[in-house]
């Protein structure tokens, strides 16, 4: 079998992380629309981004034949700091006297950018499969 080829990545990267974020934001929404606390609304919803995304992006975008525990922990903490790295961005942006939600916007081309190159370089590193 020809392996898959790597050309088409990144907008692959592009549209499973519309998709996941659309499922999520959608799971956030509702569950805050029946009256969950914000803290475990987010919590479930970033539970499932995490899971989602691990799938999403080591199947679908970088074609790992298999997913390995270690890949997934990796990708765990890559998480806990795209968080962090957000959260950091959107006060420092903030700080400079642009509203939250500007702020949080111009966050989203530096974490994609930043996410995609660390997924396919230490998280997701092996040759694409020839399965999928």
């Amino acid at each position: 079998m020809i392996a898959k080829p790597t050309q088409g990545r990144k907008r692959r990267f592009l549209f499973y992380g519309a998709v996941n974020f659309l499922i999520c934001n959608s799971l956030l929404q509702s569950l805050l629309w029946f009256g969950f606390a914000v803290g475990l609304s987010t919590l479930v919803s970033q539970s499932v981004n995490i899971v989602l995304g691990f799938y999403f992006y080591g199947k679908k975008v970088f074609a790992m034949n298999s997913l390995s525990s270690r890949s997934a922990v990796m990708y765990l903490t890559w998480a806990v700091l795209m968080w962090l790295a957000n959260w950091s961005g959107i006060d420092t942006f903030s700080g400079f006297g642009l509203s939250r939600n500007v702020s949080a916007l111009l966050m989203i081309p530096i974490l994609a950018v930043s996410s995609y190159f660390v997924q396919k370089l230490f998280i997701f590193p092996a040759t694409p499969s020839a399965s999928d």
